[in-house]
């Protein structure tokens, strides 16, 4: 399962999500990802914090 959601995701590292939520300690990684393909709201959001990600609505 750890695959596949890093698969799905992408590292931020705390850059874009840490605008919007306090981020917990390093030990739980998946807090510091982000989806790959950002959609809706929420990828309209995460891109303007700086996110980078794919927009299917430009492929």
């Amino acid at each position: 399962m750890d695959a596949r959601y890093r698969a799905a995701t992408l590292d931020d590292d705390g850059q874009a999500l840490d605008q919007f939520l306090r981020l917990p300690g390093p030990d739980l990684w998946w807090w510091r990802r982000h989806p790959r393909i950002l959609t809706g709201d929420l990828g309209r959001a995460l891109r303007s914090a700086g996110a980078i990600g794919t927009d299917p609505d430009m492929a």
